[in-house]
């Protein structure tokens, strides 16, 4: 049925508004119900009726190639979709971009990040309809019109075969129509350790209510970026830390003890005798999820001048 059939079911001027045709539906359906008139042909015009008030109300024609054409509405059956994919016809939903700003230690370490944010949820009282409907009284659908069953995952919804799915509706007064509520969640996140500054971590299904799909709600994802606040003298590079240790040429000739800074607080060193410049010392299991280690380079500062550098090797008492 086309929209143009259905206006003249309803026997409306094609465009009119939707109080009108809900009106106009309603004395129709009381008129041919078939409890109601017993007269031949009732019974099918009554379910003409419902067709062309849907058709009407959703703009969307019920003809078999304008149905394999478009996506199924987000509830009842499509007999051209077997699988009932409810929800196939998503709204519009982003997904949600957040921020957290955490130390050079805990991108090193991984930590766990409290977070607050606002996002779009599906309304509880309507069940993201932006409307409720109506009891109409009938017993074999419980009042609603349609009649929903289960075979293992999958749901079907077929319009009740005594009130012939016969149904009035009222907005949603919680969500103001639009089925979605504005709520504020708490999650916990878990940073995992080596992020670097500007990462971002996607969190699957904490995003924006975007319809139901087989039955389940669907939400989008939302994305934490993340910023890391620097560590004088520490940097990342791959799974290690890294950082640098100056070093007088006697020093590094002789060998020595030297305290160094590390994620977890300050650690003494061992300087080998005859340390060159570049070499480095490795601190096991200061990096990455304590799995990485810390990789000191050795930064040997050598005299200027010649004279200087003799008198070096000879306090190192080097030949």
């Amino acid at each position: 049925m086309n929209l143009k059939e259905a206006y003249s079911i309803l026997e409306l001027d094609q465009g009119a508004d939707a109080d009108l045709a809900k009106k106009k539906y309603r004395e129709l359906t009381k008129k041919y119900h078939p409890d109601v008139n017993k007269d031949p042909g009732a019974e099918d015009k009554f379910k003409k009726i419902n067709e062309a008030y849907q058709v009407v109300s959703t703009g969307k024609s019920t003809d078999r190639q304008d149905v394999q054409q478009r996506q199924p509405r987000q509830s009842g059956f499509n007999p051209f979709d077997p699988f009932n994919r409810q929800g196939a016809q998503m709204r519009q939903a982003s997904h949600i971009e957040l921020h957290t700003t955490i130390s050079f230690k805990d991108s090193v370490l991984g930590c766990r990040q409290e977070l607050k944010f606002n996002r779009q949820s599906k309304c509880p009282d309507c069940d993201g309809q932006g409307e409720k409907t109506l009891n109409n009284g009938c017993s074999q659908c419980g009042g609603l019109g349609t009649i929903t069953t289960r075979r293992g995952n999958m749901i079907f919804q077929q319009t009740c075969n005594k009130c012939y799915g016969q149904s009035q509706t009222e907005n949603c007064a919680k969500c103001r129509a639009t089925g979605i509520l504005d709520v504020e969640v708490s999650v916990s996140v878990n940073v995992p350790g080596g992020v670097v500054n500007g990462n971002v971590l996607r969190l699957g299904g904490m995003g924006n209510y975007a319809g139901g799909f087989m039955g389940m709600d669907q939400y989008t994802d939302a994305h934490l970026h993340i910023n890391v606040t620097p560590e004088d003298g520490l940097s990342l590079q791959g799974t290690d830390v890294v950082s640098t240790l100056e070093l007088s040429l006697l020093e590094a000739l002789r060998g020595c003890s030297k305290r160094v800074k590390t994620v977890l607080g300050e650690k003494d060193i061992d300087i080998k005798p005859m340390s060159r410049n570049k070499d480095e010392v490795i601190i096991s299991r200061m990096g990455v999820n304590r799995m990485g280690n810390q990789r000191v380079i050795l930064d040997v500062k050598y005299p200027k001048d010649v004279n200087t550098l003799i008198g070096v090797l000879d306090d190192a008492k080097v030949t």
